[in-house]
């Protein structure tokens, strides 16, 4: 268990869903999403979003979390900025990585077990 504010956990989610959806709606080719969970050592959680897009190269990786950059025609490059702030607020991490055994991107993050609200 985790103490969190759960309207901030739902908005780092759903970003990361709706990301994964447009990045997998813009590519040809079969379309999966996967949304994982577990436990880490410390006692906290992991929480992961994989999708079969076209991936993100070496260099986006850490990019992709400042605020106004965006990989998307449309983007205001602020999402996945506020996504780390938040989960960092709770004591966690954000990061992405590519998916070399397979296509697409993976988005982790990890909360502390005895995480707590943001002030």
């Amino acid at each position: 268990m985790v103490e969190a504010d759960r309207v901030q956990l739902q908005q780092v989610l759903l970003n990361l869903i709706v990301n994964a959806l447009e990045a997998m709606g813009a590519d040809e080719g079969p379309k999966e999403l996967l949304i994982s969970t577990g436990k880490v050592e410390s006692g906290g959680v992991l929480v992961a979003v994989q999708d079969s897009g076209p991936g993100l190269e070496a260099a986006m990786l850490e990019r992709v979390f400042e605020s106004f950059y965006t990989t998307k025609p449309t983007g205001l490059g602020l999402g996945l900025s506020i996504c780390r702030s938040i989960i960092e607020a709770h004591g966690g991490r954000l990061w992405a990585s590519t998916n070399y055994q397979r296509r697409g991107a993976t988005f982790q993050f990890t909360l502390p077990g005895d995480a707590t609200l943001p002030r």
